[in-house]
């Protein structure tokens, strides 16, 4: 009883910011490792949970500092430190827990709610930030949630970009976030074809990851251009080669009227030299059977196999074999003609 007294006493010297106090109360125990990890309530919060949630740092610093506390403690639901000192605000807080390397993107039971989610509930747009600046995914599993709450909090978070440039666009396109590239079509003001620092546009993302829909979305409602081009030359036909996008690449032919032999950077290489050059050997096949011209050099063997297999004819002046260097690519050729 006198026990149980004496914790309910340091919770309140945690909960009032009284570092003194605990410190003594503390000192007071034997076993101070039992009791920093002892779990309070029917949450289970620690002694952690109290100092973040209400914001004393020196004391959140004490515990994890001089006490080694683990950051990473979670109660019953899952929430550790960073999710209570975002949920309530406490920058100062985030900003140390931070820096002492908790984790972004931990959830919490039942709704699943990140530290940035529940950040996004209470609007304070400095939190929001600082977690955003430190990889927080706005994107995790896709939840149309966090986009409502971060519009809400801040109607201007749309233009946050990363060091490399990318929008939260890009990122939506790139994972096929479908409903979250809705959202902030219609409630963000992208420039059309807006690219990264490699002169990637969210279209490119969307077809190079095979996401068909989202990049119709884009170009019905964002004016997208399907033949814009990255900082080395290549439109999103060349992307979709690298990444074997067959269905995409049908979509841009067929659909959008690519032009299938269209070159890109200085070397004018085409779809079909990037899906040889991975080896991609069912990616040529498509490119073939979409009207690509034969004139790749140095393909992968794979890939000169296949072609070979498909009978198809070298030009007069240059032959694929004349391009042979390598010692794994002449045994392709000799092993067919045996």
């Amino acid at each position: 009883m006198e026990e149980e007294s004496t914790l309910k006493h340091l919770i309140k010297a945690i909960q009032l910011g009284e570092l003194c106090t605990v410190r003594q109360q503390l000192s007071e125990h034997v076993n101070k490792h039992s009791v920093i990890y002892t779990q309070f309530g029917k949450s289970g919060d620690t002694l952690l949970h109290y100092a973040a949630r209400h914001g004393h740092l020196d004391i959140l610093h004490y515990l994890v500092e001089e006490l080694n506390m683990n950051i990473e403690v979670y109660n019953n639901d899952y929430k550790r430190a960073l999710h209570e000192a975002s949920s309530m605000s406490q920058y100062e807080c985030v900003r140390y827990l931070i820096a002492r390397g908790a984790k972004i993107d931990s959830l919490k039971k039942v709704d699943w709610y990140t530290p940035l989610m529940m950040a996004c509930t209470r609007r304070n747009l400095k939190v929001i930030l600082e977690l955003l600046n430190h990889g927080a995914d706005p994107m995790l599993e896709g939840d149309l949630a966090i986009i409502h709450h971060l519009l809400l909090a801040k109607p201007e978070v749309w233009k946050t970009k990363s060091k490399t440039g990318r929008t939260p666009l890009h990122t939506a396109a790139m994972h096929g976030c479908e409903d979250a590239v809705k959202i902030m079509l219609q409630s963000c003001s992208y420039e059309p074809d807006e690219k990264d620092s490699c002169g990637v546009t969210p279209f490119m993302d969307a077809i190079r990851n095979g996401h068909i829909a989202i990049a119709k979305l884009l170009l019905e409602n964002h004016q997208a251009s399907p033949s814009a081009v990255d900082i080395i030359g290549a439109q999103s036909l060349h992307q979709a080669s690298v990444t074997a996008q067959e269905e995409a690449l049908s979509f841009l032919v067929h659909n959008l009227g690519i032009d299938i032999n269209s070159r890109a950077t200085k070397l004018e290489l085409t779809a079909l030299h990037y899906a040889a050059k991975e080896g991609h050997t069912s990616a040529i096949k498509t490119l073939l059977a979409l009207g690509a011209d034969l004139h790749c050099i140095s393909l992968h063997d794979a890939a000169i196999r296949m072609l070979l297999q498909l009978r198809l004819r070298d030009t007069e002046d240059n032959t694929a074999r004349q391009y042979a260097k390598k010692p794994h690519i002449k045994e392709v050729f000799e092993s067919l003609e045996m």
